[in-house]
């Protein structure tokens, strides 16, 4: 007699792993504000979420709602594996909490402002398959209209950034490109369209949106 196979695989009940979405570009290039917006539209969307990042800033100070940690604390939060990953950058450091591993393990979309000097160690530890690259540009004359309007650099300065801005590519997997040098709306329709994207495999294609 044939029985029916009822058996119950381990997997049926585990949640789908989620997507770590990495947002990356030069300064100036208005990461911010497109994060400010997709977060506000994406408000009631469970699955989506946009953690706090730690940095050795003090509270109240002009800029995102971070999580303030003392420059001396930092280094043994490090150690302690407080961050999922970490830098420095501007004389500060910046920490992407633990837990976000736990998010996109959970089923959930993870979207964060980082450096682009940890897209690999974020590959590494949450699964290429599960990272996307979302990297944020600009033209020059845009570039230079914003630095100089936001005031925080001098002329020498500006033209740093300006310099580096012009090298700045992102390579490997599922990395995907938003121009953001038109109004403030369209970069954020442009941003959220990137962030509901399907789920790509790891094919070394860029796209443009």
């Amino acid at each position: 007699m044939t029985e029916h196979d009822d058996r119950h695989h381990p997997t049926d009940d585990a949640p789908k792993r989620g997507l770590l979405i990495l947002v990356v570009g030069p300064s100036g290039v208005g990461k911010d504000s497109l994060l400010d917006g997709a977060r506000d539209r994406l408000s009631e969307e469970a699955h989506c979420c946009f953690p706090r990042r730690c940095i050795t800033r003090p509270a109240g100070t002009i800029g995102e709602n971070h999580i303030p940690v003392r420059p001396d604390d930092f280094p043994s939060m490090a150690k302690q594996g407080a961050f999922l990953l970490s830098w420095q950058a501007h004389d500060m450091c910046y920490g992407v909490p633990r837990h976000v591993q736990d998010d996109v393990t959970n089923g959930k979309t993870v979207i964060v402002n980082v450096s682009r000097s940890v897209i690999d160690d974020a590959r590494a530890l949450v699964g290429e398959d599960h990272v996307r690259v979302i990297s944020i540009c600009a033209n020059s004359d845009v570039l230079r209209q914003r630095l100089e309007a936001r005031g925080r650099e001098d002329q020498y300065e500006v033209e740093k950034r300006l310099a580096r801005a012009s090298g700045y590519q992102v390579n490997g997997p599922n990395v995907m490109q938003v121009q953001n040098d038109a109004d403030l709306e369209t970069g954020i329709s442009r941003f959220i369209e990137a962030i509901r994207a399907p789920q790509l495999t790891s094919v070394p294609v860029s796209s443009s949106i």
